[in-house]
């Protein structure tokens, strides 16, 4: 599978080497612009899964080509607004552009939770490996990027992580742990690191039939199947829905797997995994989870994988 980007919204993908973040430093207790550059992801430390069982035939999947161009050098000012949502790893953010640029859709920051850059590192890595169906089946990145937080200045958003750490508390209960063992070195806590991606919709809804949702999210995890890609975080809160524009349109690309615009989006990647599993039995493994959800969520009901006695 090879997709040749074809609007401005991808173009972008790769166009910016630094940004600057305002309302998320404090120094003195005064909010301070802090810049961040692009980043390295953690590349060839991610732990491949090989299956003992169903192996796909033509071996380990290899990354495909890069189809963006060249990395640009473009700065974005943005200005950090309301909390979206909140895991184990970072909390993601509404982001407001500052400065102008009419061809990037909605974004918002994920910005990593105190000492855990690393996860963040990976779940940059998979946006990179996903890079072909990024604005397809996952949302759009526009990057990784990271930044030392000088002596005397605060992370706004890393207090309560302080001070859960301070209590010897998780930073959020219930959460999968990662499948891959992150290979060890010392822990940075100087170092923040953000990623900046397309912004999305709701969650599926509650109390409803989902006959018309069904098909299309089985099909974005069959998107990620073909790749090599085990989720492994099927859940309610990391599937959501794609955004239109002001004239209705869904800000997709269409799927060359499956010729038509898909709604939904996958988001969170950090206990995710690459393996040589055969793409029939990495669609029956997102099946199972997918149908616990199908089956529950017209009912009223968010069934949580660590809920079931498995």
């Amino acid at each position: 599978m090879r997709i040749i980007f074809c609007n401005e919204n991808d173009r972008l993908l790769n166009a910016f080497s630094t940004v600057t973040i305002h309302n998320l430093i404090l120094r003195d207790g005064i909010l301070i612009p802090q810049t961040f550059r692009k980043g390295t992801s953690r590349q060839g430390n991610i732990c491949e899964f090989k299956d003992s069982y169903f192996t796909r035939s033509d071996g380990f999947p290899l990354r495909l080509p890069c189809n963006l161009p060249p990395a640009g050098n473009e700065h974005l000012f943005v200005c950090l607004g309301e909390v979206l949502g909140s895991g184990r790893v970072g909390t993601v953010h509404h982001a407001t552009l500052l400065t102008h640029h009419a061809e990037l859709p909605p974004l918002v920051i994920k910005i990593s939770r105190y000492k855990r850059i690393e996860h963040m590192e990976k779940e940059a890595w998979f946006y990179e490996e996903l890079e072909q169906i990024q604005g397809i089946a996952v949302p759009r990145c526009y990057g990784f990027f990271q930044a030392r937080i000088e002596e005397g200045n605060e992370v706004s958003t890393w207090k309560a992580d302080i001070a859960a750490e301070s209590k010897e508390e998780s930073y959020s209960a219930c959460l999968p742990a990662p499948c891959d063992k992150i290979p060890e070195r010392p822990v940075d806590p100087t170092l923040l690191s953000i990623l900046l991606l397309e912004r999305l919709g709701e969650r599926m809804p509650l109390r409803q039939p989902l006959h018309a949702i069904e098909s299309d999210v089985y099909e974005i995890y069959n998107d990620l199947s073909r790749l090599g890609i085990e989720h492994m975080d099927v859940r309610w809160s990391n599937i959501l829905s794609v955004l239109q524009d002001p004239n209705g349109q869904s800000l997709g690309v269409v799927c060359p797997n499956h010729g038509h615009t898909h709604q939904w989006r996958i988001i969170d990647f950090d206990v995710a995994r690459k393996t040589d599993g055969s793409m029939k039995y990495l669609d029956v493994c997102a099946i199972d989870w997918l149908e616990l959800l199908f089956n529950n969520l017209p009912k009223g009901r968010i069934v949580e994988p660590w809920e079931l006695d498995l």
